[in-house]
Parts: structure tokens; sequence; C-alpha cells
């Protein structure tokens, strides 16, 4: 008898699986219907995907290691949960995101606490109402053409999701 060998797909990290489902909303918009007022939230989709950005994955790691250092009350202070050490948002001109090349363009989109990428992504594009649903349409936005996902896990919240976008 002779022996199969199995191949198994080794497990996708959390920053993958964050990255996948991001460009599945941007994809499928209508999976992820808004809750409550809908005035001011993109509903189409996007015809392109986000492609993934090694410097920008690593930007958005470097700002969940600095989030995760932080207290819970100063997190939940606007807009600190976007803020870097030296006190620029991380979109700022001089802030991550230009210092790993992005010029152009640059967003960012934060989540803390959710225990799964899914639960990050569901929050961003069905509960955004308090922003204005400021992070459904980063996601939503087709000018926007390169991004970087990060998950950590530790800290105050236990969990942070971030995805830093950027035109180069």
């Amino acid at each position: 008898m002779a022996l199969v060998a199995l191949q198994f797909a080794p497990p996708a990290s959390a920053d993958a699986t964050l990255m996948a489902l991001v460009n599945d909303a941007r994809l499928n918009p209508e999976k992820y219907p808004p809750n409550g007022n809908t005035a001011g939230a993109t509903m189409t989709g996007c015809p392109n995907p986000l492609q993934e950005s090694g410097a920008l994955a690593g930007a958005a790691q470097t700002h969940n290691s600095y989030l995760s250092q932080q207290p819970i009350a100063w997190l939940r202070t606007y807009p600190n949960m976007h803020k870097n050490p030296d006190g620029k948002l991380s979109g700022d001109a001089g802030g991550i995101i230009e210092m790993a090349g992005y010029r152009s363009g640059r967003w960012e989109i934060v989540a803390a606490g959710f225990p799964t990428a899914a639960a990050a992504v569901q929050f961003w594009m069905q509960n955004d109402e308090t922003s204005q649903w400021g992070h459904r349409n980063i996601i939503l936005n087709c000018a926007i053409r390169e991004a970087g996902a990060a998950h950590l896990a530790g800290g105050p919240f236990g969990h942070y999701w971030t995805v830093d976008l950027g035109n180069s």
C-alpha cells in the first residue's frame, strides 16, 4: 500500500487574513451593509484590490507595537489611536506612512479590542457611523492603491488591527 503525502497549507497569519478581508470588503461592500444612518457612507466597491506593501505592513506593525503600550483611556481619546511616539499622526507629513515611502496619499484605519480580523473589518464597514464612515470610505476609496495590514495580540485592549494605506 502506497503512502500518500498530504499537503496542508500553513495557517494564514492574522496580518494576511486582515488584508484579505479588507480587499474582500473593498470588492464586495454589499456583504457589509452599514448600520444606522448611512449618510456619507460610500456604498459602491472598487474593481481593484489593494496591492500589498511590505513597507506599509511594517509601518502598521510598528504602530500596533506603540499602541499596545498605551493606556486604554489615552487610546479612547481621539485622535490618539492614530498618533505615533513623536506625537504626529501616522498620515501626517513626516509621519510613519510617509517615512515608509508614501508621499502622495496616506491613510490609516485602526481598531483595538476586536478578537478577530473579521470583527475589526465588520466594525469598520458596518458600525462606523460615529466616525462619519471614515474607515468604510477609506476601504472603498478606489484612488488608494496600496496597503499593509498588521495585527498584534497583547496590551490593554488585547488585540490591535492596523491597516496603513498609501500611494507612493
